[in-house]
């Protein structure tokens, strides 16, 4: 499950307090960051993480039926694998 955005919607404004001694340490590589896209990118993949955990236990029931369905009957095409 992968998390979508539309990279060109409107950009919204959001406040963050970041460690001050972090700061001070970015302060020489600020021409060569932008720390907008990289907090975009990183608020993405905490979205993705937080909505394949949501799916993950939502579906926790189904997923092990059908791990036991997979031990009683086999994979599909297993009879095909060659050696």
């Amino acid at each position: 499950m992968q998390t979508h955005y539309n990279p060109s919607a409107k950009k919204g404004r959001l406040s963050l307090s970041i460690n001050q001694d972090l700061l001070d340490r970015l302060e020489p590589y600020k021409q060569q960051l932008n720390f907008s896209a990289q907090a975009e990118l990183l608020l993405a993949r905490m979205l993705e993480e937080l909505e394949n955990r949501t799916w993950a236990e939502r579906n926790t029931e189904a997923l092990a039926q059908h791990g036991v369905d997979i031990a009683g009957t086999g994979l599909a095409g297993a009879e095909f694998e060659r050696i």
